[in-house]
């Protein structure tokens, strides 16, 4: 009886927590105000993908090799500069300028360079003046100005914070910072995230992907689409009430720009130009897995879109709360039990139609998984970012091609 009376108790509670009569805390990194969940706007959940979506195409394993892996790790994203030159930023903030070497390598400059911290620098972009833009969470978007000369290069933060005049998110804090893309007049188009922001652990790193989840599991989005004008220092929202707002991407005639919505595992795009300026719509519904990183590819149609991996079918519950819960709490589990999430390699390339016209895959992730960018350069290479691997891997988009064609 005593057994029958404990399992009413805790169905009763599970039915409480599950109708929101009971409040369930969530793992909210320190400093955050907030402890509970919310009620997920209407619509939003469960989350829907391409669960059909299979990788066939294994051509990266044996067209990519890894450049400066004894010299850095954990960069997010490659920003290709002028004549060559690679911006680096790693997981603990400090800013790398790799030149190419006579030996189709790069070695990185001698020179002493800030770093860009404290927290977790994401993207990175060189301005039309060979300036290094830098998304950082939790500081916001930061300026590398004459990076690598010792005498005038200089650290800025050019914003943290939405201006009061946006018509969306007035004043609202730039706590995670993400990814940029920069137009030909200097506006930089930039994600925050989510209010969940990065937390430094014991080991002096910053941990992101537990936002992720959380962000998840609160169900209440605070991600944003934002653009910092450098003529008036201003920074306007865009967008809002995105789940988790990751990669960015201007179209190649820059009449709008794309933005991943890495929880919702939607690309959405904004209108800049034309009869729909102003407004968003969906670019690419029900990808195969979250997406982390956009960008164009050198065709001048096309874009690339990074899957960081395949997407769990517990998701197909996330409107359930209790199932929340469990995800919100996984990353650190899975840490604590010594587990990681399954290795996949999977880079997309699409049309303006947001229709896919290329799949390069690593189907085992034995060299390319958990990718967060992929930038092509003129010479067909595409250089990847991922959060956790050594080194930088560098794609021959010729070799993948013709690996794929045989």
């Amino acid at each position: 009886m005593i057994a029958a009376a404990a399992g009413a108790v805790l169905l009763a509670l599970l039915v409480a927590v599950e109708l929101g009569q009971v409040p369930v805390r969530l793992p909210f990194p320190p400093g955050v105000e907030y402890d509970y969940m919310a009620e997920p706007p209407p619509g939003t959940l469960p989350l829907t993908w391409d669960a059909g979506f299979r990788v066939e195409d294994d051509s990266l394993p044996n067209n990519t090799k890894y450049i400066l892996q004894d010299q850095i790790a954990g960069v997010e994203t490659v920003a290709l500069g002028p004549e060559g030159w690679l911006g680096l930023v790693d997981k603990h903030g400090q800013i790398f300028m790799a030149e190419p070497d006579n030996q189709g390598g790069y070695a990185v400059t001698p020179h002493p360079l800030p770093w860009a911290s404290p927290g977790r620098s994401l993207g990175a972009k060189f301005d039309a003046n060979g300036d290094l833009l830098i998304a950082n969470a939790p500081l916001g978007l930061l300026q590398l100005a004459s990076p690598g000369d010792a005498q005038s290069q200089r650290l800025l933060l050019l914003t943290g914070r939405v201006s009061d005049e946006s018509p969306l998110s007035a004043g609202y804090p730039i706590e995670f910072a993400n990814s940029l893309d920069v137009a030909a007049d200097g506006t930089v188009y930039f994600t925050s995230s989510t209010d969940v922001v990065p937390y430094r652990t014991a080991s002096g790193y910053w941990e992101t992907s537990d936002s992720v989840f959380v962000s998840l599991a609160k169900a209440q989005p605070s991600g944003m689409l934002l653009a910092y004008h450098p003529d008036n220092r201003s920074t306007i929202a865009l967008m809002n009430d995105l789940w988790f707002a990751n990669g960015v991407a201007l179209a190649h005639d820059e009449s709008f720009v794309l933005v991943a919505d890495s929880v919702q595992m939607k690309i959405r795009r904004y209108w800049l130009h034309g009869p729909k300026a102003g407004s968003s719509d969906v670019f690419y519904d029900k990808l195969p897995g979250p997406p982390d990183g956009i960008s164009r590819s050198t065709d001048g149609q096309t874009y690339w879109i990074t899957i960081y991996c395949g997407a769990e079918k517990l998701l197909a519950y996330s409107h359930i709360r209790l199932v929340r819960v469990l995800f919100s709490w996984m990353p650190r589990i899975m840490r604590l039990l010594g587990q990681d999430f399954p290795n996949i390699g999977i880079l997309l390339r699409v049309n303006n139609k947001g229709e896919i016209v290329e799949v390069l895959g690593d189907k085992q992730g034995a060299v390319v998984s958990r990718v967060t960018s992929a930038f092509e350069s003129e010479d067909g290479r595409l250089f990847l970012g991922s959060l956790h691997k050594r080194g930088v891997p560098v794609v021959d988009l010729k070799g993948a091609r013709a690996a794929k064609s045989t």
